[in-house]
């Protein structure tokens, strides 16, 4: 590495110049750079349960649904009825929104004079006007299970308007086209906007805000931080400047690839800033140490670049092998993509640390550079108290490693209590207009997460139609299902308004004969395939918990097993499979990123100490950090979702960095120091000094996260915060406690300090006896 160092000093000017020249490149495609909050295209869509949601939803007009709720005293109201044909009519016109459904054009099924009737609930050429009209309607509308809790609520206050959108559309500019629609219409009545669609709205609005809102106090809270710590100008500006331009590089590439960013990456550029700061921290404090007065100070920046770039380069591996194992551990495409970025962003940061860093120090005039080198100076402030933590940690190894284990059983009892949770609405803030609506949603119509049977057979069979019926009744039994629909329905309805009772005909004719009635009708092609082998039970439920959702599929897939007629095959699709495949995918992803992580990082020690032993004691801090984070979720009722379910792989790769920057300098202490203390006493002086930084502006850097607006990226942000403190004070304390105790990893070294020792006493009883 000594090549490498000399390359960078004597190159300084190219560096610099060439870093700008690229960071200009990649800012400029910033402004390209797109945001995706949709959480179906987050799955691999070469999933067989992703593949049946996105087939069922293509072949019967989408299964994301979009909601307008409005809300009066009585909605059987002219104004509101002529808003509600509007708004019907307006929303049909829009590009991706397949079918709406209202009051205003809903289908009716009715008895006349001639038989049977089949038409619209309202005439949208006749609208209701007189106290009279409203109110037939009302009592007829209020009368049919077809329309009560499923598009006027049962008080008649509330009525929904339900746009289908189609999958490959963008959806959240067709959500925004809806709003517009309603905005513009001058609806005095309260309005709501409700279902995936709009929530994703809200994410994106998120995700927009957490990016311009957090960066600059992230900056703002590391500046401070770096201040305090350095007490110097470029002891801020240079590790800022690094991971700003890291940062740059990073967003710049995911534009170029045409990468979006997700309610999980836009964590990206704060978790760059705070964790690619670290790098430059420690070369800095390196470039600090033992400043020479040789004339131009450039055998000193060499010597100081060579000796600190493989410890650098060891914990930016580390952190990047953190990240890498989402790759090959999830699920997810959108925690795939974070961590391939995250690495790549990590990688710029150890870059930029170990070139465009030191190219700057070496262009500052050399009395800036000597002016650290007085003793007084390095002995002020976090080196004081590093001395005295290297006292204690001498004096008290033994019941550090005591307390430790205490800490770990309490924290290792907390484990079991851990829930998963995938609830998308959890994304919100209690009170915020999108939880608002789905309450309204829930308490009024049942919900608004759609529920979805495929099944298979001949759909003019009775007897595939009888078994349909069965299955419709079983969704509608369970609790949190609501407004279950299928050609059964239908077709019930129509033998009804036949005066031939509310059953499915006995004969494959009759069916056959209403079902002409029903040709061309718009609801047909959301129910059945044209080819009539194929059919759709469709219902919604309530925004209920993991656990629940687990529950009801298992149950849907029991009742699906009972099923014994060779005619027909049921299928279950629908939002509560994804969320059910999902929570699976959580506790995979933790098991699969934890262990490769683990692995990753436990073989770069082993690379660094050259002993296996010793690995196994640099692991220490980080799983103990780890044990007290998850016994802090299991205790405080954190659960795991797509946010924390991060935390462990990426506190293993930057907590980690601790671990090997103590090692690593103790080590060299440890052959020159001529005892414990002293060798303990330099390395916390040196490489604790620059960790106790490195934490503050992490710890500082992830609390930021606390005033995101998304609720799991502030679990994020606290777990991340607690693990660092918990990973940066057990390499400081418990490591060294632990070596001192066991003296294992570093036997070799041990025991030439030993043969030392004896040959300074022997020497000293020999002075002894001349004298």
């Amino acid at each position: 590495m000594y090549i490498f160092s000399r390359l960078v000093i004597k190159n300084s000017r190219i560096i610099i110049l060439g870093t700008i020249l690229i960071t200009l490149v990649m800012g400029y495609y910033l402004k390209d750079l797109k945001i995706n909050s949709d959480m179906i295209s987050y799955l691999p869509q070469d999933d067989p349960d992703v593949e049946l949601f996105n087939y069922v939803g293509e072949e019967y007009g989408g299964s994301s649904l979009a909601m307008v709720a409005i809300e009066a005293d009585d909605i059987f109201n002219k104004e509101i009825i002529k808003k509600l044909s509007y708004l019907s009519s307006q929303f049909k016109l829009l590009e991706g929104v397949s079918f709406v459904t209202s009051l205003a054009n809903v289908i009716d099924i009715k008895s006349d004079e001639y038989g049977m009737e089949i038409g619209r609930l309202i005439n949208e050429y006749e609208l209701p006007e007189t106290p009279e009209e409203l109110q037939e309607l009302k009592n007829y509308t209020l009368s049919k299970d077809m329309y009560r809790g499923r598009l006027v609520s049962e008080d008649s206050k509330t009525t929904l308007i339900i746009c289908k959108l189609q999958k490959e559309i963008d959806q959240v500019k067709t959500a925004r086209q809806l709003k517009e629609i309603v905005n513009n219409s001058n609806l005095k009545e309260k309005v709501y906007f409700g279902g995936v669609p709009f929530q994703m709205i809200d994410v994106t609005d998120i995700i927009l805000s957490d990016i311009f809102f957090l960066t600059p106090i992230i900056f703002l809270l590391i500046f401070i931080s770096l201040f305090l710590s350095f007490r110097t100008l470029r002891g801020v500006l240079l590790p800022l400047l690094s991971v700003s331009i890291s940062t740059i590089w990073t967003l710049g590439i995911m534009s170029i690839l045409q990468i979006p960013i997700t309610v999980i990456s836009d964590i990206i550029p704060v978790i760059l800033i705070a964790v690619g700061s670290a790098y430059s921290i420690h070369v800095i404090s390196k470039f600090d140490e033992g400043i020479t007065t040789d004339e131009d100070g450039t055998n000193h920046l060499t010597n100081a670049l060579n000796e600190i770039v493989v410890p650098v380069m060891l914990t930016a591996l580390t952190t990047i092998a953190g990240f890498i194992a989402f790759v090959f551990g999830s699920y997810l495409n959108m925690i795939r993509e974070f961590g391939i970025f995250s690495s790549l962003g990590v990688l710029f940061a150890l870059i930029t640390s170990v070139t465009f860093v030191p190219s700057v120090l070496s262009m500052l005039h050399v009395e800036d550079r000597k002016r650290y080198a007085h003793e007084d100076y390095r002995k002020k402030g976090i080196t004081q108290f590093m001395d005295r933590i290297g006292e204690w940690v001498l004096k008290n190894e033994k019941l550090i490693i005591a307390v430790a284990i205490v800490v770990v059983v309490i924290s290792i009892l907390g484990i079991p209590r851990i829930d998963r949770k995938v609830d998308m609405l959890d994304y919100f803030e209690p009170g915020s207009s999108i939880r608002l609506t789905e309450e309204l949603l829930e308490t009024r119509f049942g919900g608004s997460i759609p529920i979805q049977i495929l099944v298979k057979g001949d759909i003019q069979d009775p007897k595939v139609l009888k078994e349909i019926e069965k299955m419709e009744d079983f969704l509608e039994s369970q609790d949190d299902v609501s407004n279950a629909q299928s050609i059964a329905y239908l077709i019930k309805e129509m033998a009804e308004a036949m005066g031939e009772g509310k059953d499915i005909p006995d004969s494959k004719a009759k069916i056959s004969n209403l079902w002409f009635l029903l040709e061309g009708e718009e609801i047909m092609s959301q129910l059945v395939n044209e080819d009539k082998t194929e059919a759709v039970i469709q219902a919604t439920i309530s925004n209920i918990d993991t656990k629940r959702i687990r529950d009801l599929t298992e149950n849907v897939d029991r009742q699906i097993e009972k099923v014994d007629n060779p005619l027909v095959v049921f299928t279950q699709t629908g939002l509560p499979s994804i969320y059910q495949k999902l929570d699976d995918s959580i506790l995979r992803s933790q098991k699969q990123s934890l262990s490769l992580a683990i692995v990753f990082v436990f073989i770069c020690l082993v690379i660094l100490l050259r002993s296996f032993i010793g690995g196994l004691i640099g692991l220490v801090p980080i799983v103990f950090a780890l044990l007290i984070v998850f016994g802090f979720m299991g205790f405080f009722g954190i659960p795991l979702d797509v946010a924390t379910v991060l935390v462990g792989s990426i506190s293993i790769g930057i907590g980690i960095d601790y671990s090997i920057h103590f090692v690593s300098r103790f080590r060299k202490e440890f052959k020159k120091a001529e005892t414990e203390l002293e060798a303990l006493d330099r390395t916390l002086e040196t490489a604790g000094k620059a960790i106790l930084i490195n934490v503050i502006t992490v710890v500082a850097g992830f609390l930021v996260l606390l005033m995101a607006k998304v609720i799991p990226l502030r679990r994020f942000g606290v777990l991340v915060a607690i693990t660092m403190i918990g990973s940066g004070a057990g390499a400081i304390t418990l490591l060294p406690a632990i070596i001192l105790v066991t003296k294992a990893g570093f036997v070799g070294d041990f025991e030439r300090f030993m043969e030392k020792a004896k040959e300074r006493i022997l020497t000293k009883k020999k002075g002894n006896n001349l004298k």
